[in-house]
């Protein structure tokens, strides 16, 4: 696990989102963002900025780039709310959003980017393409319907699908936590009870997955908070566990899926792990607090 200098957070009594707020001090930046094809989802994206910069603006200087057709900019630019905001939102009207985004992060024109609204398919074989790299992990941040709030993976349906991947993710994550200046409390998910080892071939690899991954950290580090949680992962909210690990990436991605879209919690956007630049992704349908919270990460990490 490597350490890495990073940005303070201190408050217990605050959230995730609100501690990462008020650490933002002296900070210069442009985000960009994308915008896909639905005005409905555009104009949520504009707020959202606004939303932003409003909270964050007194503190540093940033920009706000939104990349997207010339029917997606045009909306954007006739909203009566940007009018207050044009000299901090920047509209780049381009026939290939997905492609100019990572292009201009990757020449230091901009210091970060949020997928926003674009599609999620080309957008992430896009990244593969541009760094390299066969696979991506992506880190969310979740927040139960009681507020409670925690990083959360894997969530994407081809990640995690051995135990050498789940290891390089949580070491993954455990980088983006020291950057945080986040003391990481880990909880790792299994696919049944200790006392259903015997009962399946698949949920008995699981467990043992989630009891070598246990040794292998804290073999590395025995002051580590870590713990196997079962299937229990109500346990994991109850003993506040902020990074919680799913035992693979379809069932992170149901329990993503349940806990944003049916159970009344709500998603910040998810952070592209392993990579040079800080890259966050975005759920295209995601409402509002999702962009914003997701701009929170990527200023961040900037």
């Amino acid at each position: 696990m490597v350490k890495e200098k990073g940005i303070g957070i201190g408050d217990k009594n605050m959230s995730i989102i609100e501690n990462l707020t008020a650490s933002l001090n002296d900070k210069v930046a442009n985000i960009g963002i994308g915008l896909g094809d639905s005005k409905y989802h555009n104009n949520k994206i504009l707020y959202a900025a606004i939303r932003f910069l409003n909270t964050v603006k007194k503190n540093i200087f940033i920009k706000i780039s939104l990349f997207g057709h010339k029917e997606s900019i045009d909306l954007i630019s006739n909203n009566s709310s940007y009018e207050k905001y044009k000299e901090d939102i920047l509209l780049v009207d381009t026939n290939e959003p997905e492609n100019e985004l990572i292009d201009t992060l990757d020449s230091y024109e901009i210091s970060c980017i949020v997928r926003g609204s674009l599609s999620s398919s080309k957008f992430l074989s896009l990244i593969k393409e541009k760094y390299k790299t066969p696979q991506i992990n992506r880190l969310a941040l979740l927040e139960t319907i009681n507020g409670f709030q925690f990083f959360f993976g894997p969530v994407g349906i081809d990640e995690c699908k051995d135990l050498e991947s789940k290891i390089k993710y949580i070491n993954e994550a455990l980088n983006q936590l020291h950057f945080l200046r986040i003391n990481p409390s880990i909880s790792i998910l299994s696919g049944g009870r200790m006392d259903d080892y015997e009962r399946d071939i698949r949920v008995k690899k699981t467990i043992d997955d989630a009891n070598e991954i246990i040794k292998c950290f804290k073999d590395i580090d025995s002051n580590l908070n870590i713990n196997h949680n079962e299937i229990l992962i109500e346990e994991s909210i109850e003993r506040k566990s902020n990074l919680i690990i799913a035992p693979d990436g379809i069932s992170g991605n149901l329990i993503y899926r349940t806990l944003v879209h049916l159970g009344g919690g709500k998603a910040y956007g998810a952070i592209y792990m392993g990579l040079e630049k800080a890259i966050i992704d975005t759920s295209r349908v995601g409402n509002l607090s999702e962009i914003y919270g997701a701009l929170i990460l990527a200023l961040t990490l900037s």
